[in-house]
């Protein structure tokens, strides 16, 4: 399981960001999927059709952005 913090997002207004670092062997897009479930349960299910991205740094974090 990622490790990340659904109540420490960024927001610029348009969408919002988590920072994720996951664990050997996890995919990025399996942390989106983790970071997506967290947020329908903080959230409601309305996030849930949102568009979302994830992008992958160089050290290994991945940042998860929803798009409002």
């Amino acid at each position: 399981m990622a490790r990340f913090n659904i109540d420490s997002s960024l927001s610029n207004g348009k969408r919002l960001e988590w920072l994720a670092l996951p664990d050997r062997g996890e995919s990025a897009t399996d942390v989106e999927s983790q970071v997506r479930q967290a947020a329908v349960k903080k959230f409601g299910f309305a996030v849930w059709p949102n568009r979302w991205e994830h992008v992958v740094a160089s050290n290994g974090y991945v940042t998860v952005q929803m798009y409002a």
